[in-house]
């Protein structure tokens, strides 16, 4: 069983679906992730998604979005959140529903979401299934880069593609300034300072890090 990790990129705008869109581009708010995206055949998806940043501001972008059908949003640690939606499809997602039937590839979520609104995806199949998929054009619309592929051992834990790319950088930094060591030589500001990004920030981002390869390990 093999594994490629795609980094999906649309060729306009800066997301996937309007919606997205409009998140994407706004400096209070970033999506982290899709975990959940059900077709429900009837021109709408339900998606469970993970964001970042004012969540007010966030559910103002829902409300006010005429493509979402209903939505709630719950608060999680700092200022990260969980939301479930309802959304219209446009002729982009449509064409990944179709894609998913065709396929035969299992998508392994979740979809990371990047500063650019981008999509990381990871597919899980066979060498033929990826043989066929082979024969499947460029979808209109996208630019498709493929970051990495092997075979897919989920017993290993696989832990660091457990990670997000930015958790994986904050990772590498925390190890590159001595975070880790014993006694520590780092704090959360020296990290915050290598990577761009608040104190704050670096603290959630290693919650998530330790709780994902730690869980991985003794689960």
């Amino acid at each position: 069983m093999r594994y490629v990790t795609l980094l999906v990129s649309p060729t306009e705008g800066q997301g996937f679906h309007p919606v997205g869109e409009r998140i994407a581009r706004d400096p209070d708010v970033a999506g982290e992730a899709i975990h959940r995206m059900d077709d429900l055949g009837d021109g709408t998806v339900t998606m469970l998604t993970e964001g970042t940043g004012d969540l007010d501001r966030y559910r103002e972008i829902l409300e006010s979005s005429p493509k979402v059908h209903e939505f709630t949003v719950a608060d999680g640690e700092g200022d990260r959140g969980w939301g479930y939606s309802r959304v219209e499809t446009n002729d982009l997602v449509e064409y990944m529903l179709e894609r998913d039937r065709e396929l035969e590839l299992v998508r392994d979520m979740p979809i990371e979401i990047t500063d650019d609104g981008d999509q990381r995806v990871t597919l899980v199949g066979t060498e033929e299934a990826f043989a066929r998929a082979a024969r499947f054009d460029e979808p209109e619309g996208y630019d498709i880069e493929i970051e990495k592929t092997g075979e897919y051992h989920p017993e290993s834990g696989r832990l660091l593609d457990a990670l997000t790319s930015r958790q994986r950088e904050v990772l590498e930094a925390a190890v590159a300034v001595g975070y880790y060591e014993a006694p520590r030589q780092a704090t959360h500001e020296d990290i915050a300072e290598a990577v761009g990004c608040s104190p704050a920030t670096v603290g959630e981002h290693l919650q998530k890090i330790e709780r994902a390869v730690f869980g991985a390990l003794v689960g």
